[in-house]
């Protein structure tokens, strides 16, 4: 993000950076040299600019700080997002690679909670929590396969 391009700039690390979003809390001039100065700030995404079903989508695809969001909520609304993808194109989301990963049909459940529970449950002591998270990991590591969260426009 910003701070590793300002790190790279600079030549040494100047700026507190990760390879996870939601790292740089505030605000923070950074000298390059005499003559130049850069500014590090969070990348802030105004609340009006996105809409709901995009900060979802950022949320499933990690472009969101994981503090700005529900963990359990966004892998229940992607496993939804998927089923109706799916449904639509089997191209655009294969469901039956959650089926064959994790051993949980996502088409026997009515929602995205309920598939977390009975993931929690079959692979993870019930804690759901940790199912939520594979979840999302294994889909933002492509190990789910190529997944489109959208349509293309007609």
């Amino acid at each position: 993000g910003k701070s590793a391009l300002i790190n790279r700039l600079v030549g040494r690390r100047k700026a507190k950076s990760e390879n996870r979003p939601g790292v740089t809390r505030g605000f923070c001039w950074i000298r390059i040299d005499d003559q130049v100065q850069l500014l590090d700030s969070p990348g802030i995404i105004p609340a009006k600019q996105v809409s709901q079903p995009a900060a979802y989508h950022l949320a499933m695809c990690d472009d969101i700080g994981n503090a700005a969001y529900d963990t359990q909520g966004v892998a229940a609304g992607l496993l939804e997002r998927l089923l109706v993808v799916s449904g639509q194109s089997a191209a655009y989301a294969r469901i039956s690679n959650l089926h064959e990963r994790w051993g949980v049909p996502p088409a026997d459940c009515s929602c995205g909670e309920e598939y977390i529970e009975r993931l929690a449950e079959h692979r993870f002591t019930g804690d759901k929590q940790r199912a939520a998270e594979a979840l999302l990991k294994d889909f933002r590591s492509g190990k789910l396969g190529r997944i489109c969260l959208e349509f293309p426009p007609s």
